[in-house]
């Protein structure tokens, strides 16, 4: 199954996107607000492996339909630029909490600001929104990472909680904002 917007193709992360992955995985300002990375080649090759695996449609890769210019030049359609996770509440397995979905997602930098992270998740929103049993809608984000927060707001995500020491990096404790959509039933 695929997903398609004006600009966007979103796909199953298959193993020969590892290069195209590590573009954004080994970058540490696009690791900055994440409890992964930088990553090494072979983390990013791990984890990849394990998105193919895991499959839709808990692993959305997200890749151009046309070309773009990024900061390095030009970026071929069909390039992965970034990733769309669905999870289960509080980032547990899809099947323990079938009324929650938990979504995060990552961009490539040098896309950043034009809207990709935004028409990516909508696609995903709209796509889990055919679930049954589907209620809530969750993301999170570290307070001060405000780009995220405004990608949240532009999906109609509204900020519930502050969750106090939510993530462990490099032994240090970060927080987290909740944000949630409740679905009309």
């Amino acid at each position: 199954m695929t997903l398609e917007t004006a600009r966007l193709l979103l796909r199953p992360f298959t193993v020969d996107d590892a290069a195209d992955v590590h573009v954004y995985a080994s970058d540490p300002a696009v690791c900055r607000f994440t409890e992964w990375g930088p990553n090494s080649e072979d983390d990013t090759r791990a984890w990849v492996e394990e998105a193919a695996e895991v499959g839709l449609p808990a692993q959305w890769a997200i890749t151009l339909r046309d070309d773009a210019v990024g900061a390095a030049g030009r970026i071929p359609a069909g390039t992965v630029v970034g990733g769309v996770g669905v999870y289960g509440e509080g980032r547990g397995p899809l099947e323990s909490t079938p009324e929650v979905r938990e979504l995060g997602w990552v961009v490539r930098r040098d896309l950043w600001g034009r809207g990709i992270a935004t028409e990516a998740v909508r696609a995903v929103i709209d796509a889990l929104l055919e679930e049954d049993g589907l209620e809530q809608l969750h993301a999170r984000c570290r307070p001060e990472h405000k780009a995220s927060a405004k990608v949240m707001a532009h999906l109609g995500l509204s900020l519930v909680r502050r969750i106090e020491n939510d993530i462990e990096r490099d032994g240090q404790w970060m927080h987290s904002d909740l944000y949630a959509l409740s679905l009309p039933r």
